[in-house]
């Protein structure tokens, strides 16, 4: 795994509150493996705005609703009481399938990653309501709840999986 995934995959971890879990959450996308089908519009149920406390202070996520092939969005992670890192993320049609797109900034708006770079979770399978991308995984619970997962890197090279909550507030 890159050092980008690696720390992407750190810092979306950061933007969820835990929750216990005790079965595995996500799943990798096996080489040479296709991604299946999957449409957008099933994901417009996350239109809106989602906190949670975070693990650092308080976490802000917005969603739009599907256009142009994507569903837009930006996350807010606060500690101390200031901002700590943005990410401006996208879901996006690709093909007959999803990928789930981000891009992480400072507080200035510096990126972390090259210009070039876009970190990228493909999808790996959907059941009932939950849309596992590599690595990554986002679960609906109830109208105004959303479960994610994600799988995180250590700097040693291993890595473990951290379940998290949302609640929706707009």
């Amino acid at each position: 795994m890159s050092h980008v995934k690696r720390t992407a995959i750190l810092a979306v971890g950061v933007w969820m509150l835990a929750a216990a879990s005790h079965a595995q959450e996500t799943r990798a996308l096996q080489p040479g493996a296709s991604s299946p089908p999957a449409r957008l519009e099933d994901l417009a149920w996350l239109q809106g705005q989602w906190e949670a406390a975070g693990l650092t202070g308080p976490a802000t996520e917005v969603y739009s609703s599907p256009a142009g092939g994507q569903i837009a969005g930006h996350f807010r992670q606060l500690r101390d009481g200031r901002v700590w890192f943005f990410e401006i993320m996208a879901i996006a049609q690709v093909g007959p399938s999803l990928e789930y797109r981000l891009k992480h900034f400072n507080e200035d708006l510096t990126g972390w990653e090259e210009k070039g770079t876009v970190v990228k979770f493909p999808l790996v399978a959907v059941e009932r309501d939950a849309w596992y991308f590599d690595g990554l995984t986002i679960r609906r619970d109830g109208a105004d709840g959303m479960i994610g997962a994600v799988r995180i890197g250590n700097k040693d090279g291993s890595s473990r999986e951290a379940v998290f909550k949302y609640r929706r507030v707009k």
